[in-house]
């Protein structure tokens, strides 16, 4: 299955799909590390949109990033 960077648009849940979108290449996000800028997923089609698929290991790497303000493998965070 192919994937791609997401990015969060802010709008709601950090683990909706719905509030991401694909990205060509490797996102930028600034510091100070606070929120979730981007993550690294599978694509799914919702609504003919490409959108992440976010498994519960997905989530959980997001949960843990945003709670504690690391970044990891498939998660980048922002300001």
């Amino acid at each position: 299955m192919a994937t791609s960077w997401f990015s969060y648009d802010d709008s709601g849940s950090i683990t909706d799909p719905m509030n991401y979108n694909v990205v060509s290449g490797t996102p930028i996000c600034p510091t100070p590390k606070l929120n979730i800028c981007a993550i690294f997923a599978e694509i799914q089609f919702i609504n003919g949109v490409q959108r992440p698929v976010i498994t519960s290991a997905l989530q959980a790497e997001i949960n843990l990033a945003f709670l504690t303000k690391v970044e990891s493998t498939n998660v980048r965070l922002k300001p």
